[in-house]
C-alpha cells in the first residue's frame, strides 16, 4: 500500500511534488531586488497597496516576488500532471523534443495525449494546429487515438468528446478533461481526487515547516476543489 496514491510509486510522487516546489522562492531567501525591478515596480502602487492593506513594505516585496514567479509556478503545475502520469505503468512521459510533439503516450502507441492545465490555454488557432498534430500521429499509427487532455474546464466538470476544430472532426481525435483524463491513464475514477488529497501530506513530508491546514482552511480548499470538479465528491484532507 502506497502512502500517497496507488497509481505511481511514493518516490515518483514525491519527485513530482519536489519539482513544483522548486519554482517557489525559499521563505528564508533574500529577495533579489535587481531581478524584481526588471519588471519596473510601480512605486505609486506600493503606496496604495501597503497603506490600504496595512502591510509592511518588506512583506509586500515578498508577495510581489511570488507574483512575478507565478508564470513559472503555473507552468510547473501544468507539467506536474504530465510528469506524474508519465510514471503510471504502461505510459511514457515524452518530455520535450519527441518526434510526436505531444506530452504523453501509452507504451503500445495506442493513445497519444497533448496536455494542458486549463481549457483556455488553447485558442482557436492553436486548437487547429493541435488537431493537425494529432491527425499526423493517428495517420502514422492507424490503431491510435489522439487526445487533447486538460485538467480545469470552463464549467468545472469532467468529460470526453470528439474534438472539433474549424468544423473538422475525426472519431479518433478527442478531448478529455478533469477526472476523466486521470481515469483514462490510471483506470481509477478517484485518481484525480486522490492526487489532490495527497498533496498536503507530501509537501509536509518534503518541507516540515509547511502549513498545517486548519479546519477553516480545509473548508475553503474543498470549496475550490468542488467548484473545479463538480462531478466529484469532496475528498477529505
Amino acid at each position: 500500500m502506497n502512502k500517497y496514491v496507488q497509481f505511481v510509486s511514493d518516490e515518483h510522487f514525491l519527485n513530482c511534488v519536489k519539482w513544483v516546489m522548486g519554482a517557489y522562492p525559499s521563505p528564508d531567501s533574500e529577495v533579489d531586488m535587481e531581478k524584481l525591478q526588471k519588471n519596473t515596480i510601480d512605486p505609486f502602487k506600493i503606496i496604495f497597496d501597503c497603506s490600504f492593506n496595512n502591510v509592511e513594505v518588506d512583506d509586500w516585496v515578498k508577495t510581489e516576488q511570488i507574483r512575478q514567479e507565478d508564470k513559472t509556478i503555473n507552468n510547473r503545475i501544468g507539467d506536474f500532471h504530465q510528469k506524474l502520469l508519465g510514471g503510471v505503468k504502461g505510459w511514457v512521459d515524452l518530455g520535450t523534443g519527441d518526434d510526436s510533439h505531444v506530452d504523453l503516450k501509452k507504451e503500445d502507441n495506442s493513445i497519444f495525449i497533448e496536455i494542458k492545465n486549463k481549457f483556455n490555454t488553447v485558442n482557436s488557432s492553436s486548437l487547429s494546429s493541435l488537431q493537425q498534430k494529432l491527425e499526423a500521429i493517428i495517420k502514422k499509427y492507424p490503431k491510435a487515438t489522439g487526445y487533447w487532455g486538460f485538467i480545469l474546464s470552463k464549467r468545472g466538470d469532467s468529460g470526453e468528446t470528439i474534438l472539433s476544430a474549424n468544423d473538422r472532426t475525426n472519431p479518433r481525435i478527442k478531448k478529455i478533461w478533469g477526472s476523466k483524463f486521470y481515469e483514462l491513464v490510471t483506470n481509477d475514477p478517484n485518481a484525480l481526487s486522490d492526487t489532490w488529497k495527497a498533496l498536503p501530506k507530501a509537501i509536509k513530508d518534503i518541507q516540515s515547516e509547511a502549513r498545517n491546514f486548519t479546519g477553516e482552511d480545509k473548508k475553503r480548499l474543498k470549496y475550490f476543489f468542488k467548484s473545479a470538479f463538480s462531478n466529484l465528491t469532496e475528498p477529505e484532507l
